[in-house]
């Protein structure tokens, strides 16, 4: 070992690992050019030391549960230890690795920061709502470059909170930009970390993909409740989730669902009769993909954006969005489809919008795109209807209907 442990020895796991769980639940750590054996208890040690931890906390935590599963416990611990898999936090690079996807990694913040309308925008809503002496609270802080600029805009204190590896590079931003004295980064989940005051502003850029994806309205609502003063403020303060019901061009649709130029290519390719999947597909849940919205710019849009959620984070009390919107087609086309996008509000005169129309070659953000196993023929002052459905535990859906 490189010293010894003792019961205030701070430790955390290794980001971005690679296990290996054989059919008797023994566990193997896969590193780079070796194979560590760790027993069946390496799963509840590594979680256990997903965030720092002291070792005499965690080990108060596993004595409860028996003296023989302490003692695996403890054999483990010293195992992953002495692997380098379990170390002291103080001692993690300030660098991410670039080779795996994930938010601890480099790939998605090289893309977020090159996504310059989005961050310059973020930058700008703070400036207008952050006023000198706040307290700032800053969920999924990233490379902490929102913090960096609360602090800035004259906040008196910045809690900066990051579950993920990108957290030790968060910590050097923040001392190359000289602000290490007012930005304080807590390594954590936001719903489970506990600060020293409560804030006068929550700075959040949790807005995945699928709008709803990371768990945006839990956490505002959690920080609602423990992190923030009453009547606190918010960047972004709302976001409308909206659609844009569409003709998905078939190019697109052959690649993700059974079309009948799809059968018609198989059946050329291998010289096989697949017309049964056709019925396959229709029966089953209507497919779900990912793009970037600029490339959906040429689609023809069959009438105009459908408002499918209004998520006032000032206000917010509702958890589940079910809504059922009937809508007027202003095109003529083929409705197989429906992208789903977002607009933000971020200060009094600072919006953010990934419509494909308002999205630059950098945006970062994919959209939803939901097909429609029964597409509709609809010609302008048709009407049909759009059920949409999201929130807390569940994927969106979407139906639509005459």
């Amino acid at each position: 070992m490189k010293s010894t442990l003792t019961p205030d020895t701070i430790l955390q796991r290794l980001p971005n690992l690679h296990l290996q769980i054989d059919s008797s639940n023994q566990v193997r750590v896969l590193m780079p050019g070796k194979s560590i054996p760790c027993g069946p208890q390496a799963l509840v040690v590594l979680e256990a030391f997903a965030q720092p931890t002291s070792l005499g906390q965690a080990l108060k935590i596993f004595q409860a549960r028996g003296a023989q599963h302490w003692m695996d416990v403890t054999g483990t611990i010293v195992t992953l230890y002495q692997a380098g898999v379990l170390r002291d936090p103080a001692q993690a690079p300030s660098s991410i690795s670039s080779d795996v996807e994930g938010f601890g990694t480099a790939p998605i913040h090289i893309a977020m920061l090159n996504d310059r309308r989005r961050t310059a925008s973020f930058l700008a809503g703070i400036a207008e709502v952050v006023r000198p002496g706040d307290v700032v609270v800053d969920i999924g802080t990233g490379t902490g470059i929102l913090a960096i600029a609360a602090a800035r805009a004259g906040a008196a204190h910045v809690y900066a909170i990051e579950a993920s590896a990108i957290a030790t590079v968060a910590r050097a931003m923040f001392e190359a930009n000289g602000l290490a004295d007012r930005i304080t980064l807590v390594q954590g989940w936001s719903t489970e970390v506990e600060l020293p005051e409560r804030a006068d502003v929550l700075v959040s850029e949790i807005i995945g993909n699928d709008p709803w994806g990371e768990r945006v309205l839990e956490v505002a609502q959690d920080a609602k409740k423990r992190l923030l003063k009453p009547s606190p403020r918010f960047v972004p303060s709302r976001m409308h989730v909206l659609g844009l019901p569409v003709t998905v061009p078939s190019a697109e649709r052959m690649q993700r669902t059974v079309t009948a130029e799809t059968l018609a290519h198989w059946q050329s390719w291998y010289d096989v009769d697949c017309s049964p999947l056709a019925e396959m597909a229709r029966s089953s849940v209507h497919p779900q993909f990912y793009l970037k919205p600029q490339r959906a710019r040429d689609w023809t849009r069959l009438s105009d954006p459908v408002l499918l959620a209004d998520a006032d984070f000032t206000t917010l009390h509702d958890r589940i969005i079910d809504q059922t919107i009937t809508v007027t087609a202003t095109a003529a086309g083929e409705l197989n489809g429906l992208l789903v996008y977002f607009e933000l509000t971020l200060g009094p005169t600072t919006t953010l919008s990934n419509h494909p129309v308002q999205t630059e070659e950098s945006n970062h953000w994919r959209s939803p795109v939901f097909l429609f196993g029964q597409p509709l023929r609809v010609e302008p002052g048709d009407r049909f209807v759009i059920h949409y459905q999201a929130g807390v535990g569940r994927h969106s859906e979407v139906r639509v209907s005459r």
